[in-house]
């Protein structure tokens, strides 16, 4: 059964939209400036590659909305509250979406 990709993901309150591009080389990315993952075509080929390409490009907002990826020093404590109070909700919830 096919995974349906989801038209957008909420992150620490902020909905991020996710979208195909034919001609996007890379599995997928983040773009902060327009609030979107864009995920290639291979990635959505198969669901295990869309869960974790979408996974990974969900964190990289996660750390971006967090404020981590403006920080100078990476202090642990920091990202793992930010991974815990703001990725983790926000991929629970886009995981039992993709979840058959």
């Amino acid at each position: 059964m096919a995974v349906k990709i989801p038209k957008s993901v909420t992150i620490g309150g902020r909905v991020i939209a996710v979208r195909v591009d034919p001609e996007l080389d890379d599995w997928g990315q983040y773009r902060a400036d327009t609030a979107e993952i864009v995920l290639s075509t291979k990635t959505v080929a198969k669901s295990a590659d869309l869960r974790l390409t979408l996974r990974h490009e969900m964190l990289h907002a996660a750390l971006d909305i967090g404020g981590i990826s403006y920080m100078k020093h990476y202090d642990e404590e920091p990202i793992v509250r930010c991974i815990d109070h703001i990725f983790h909700p926000a991929w629970e919830q886009t995981r039992k979406q993709l979840t058959p």
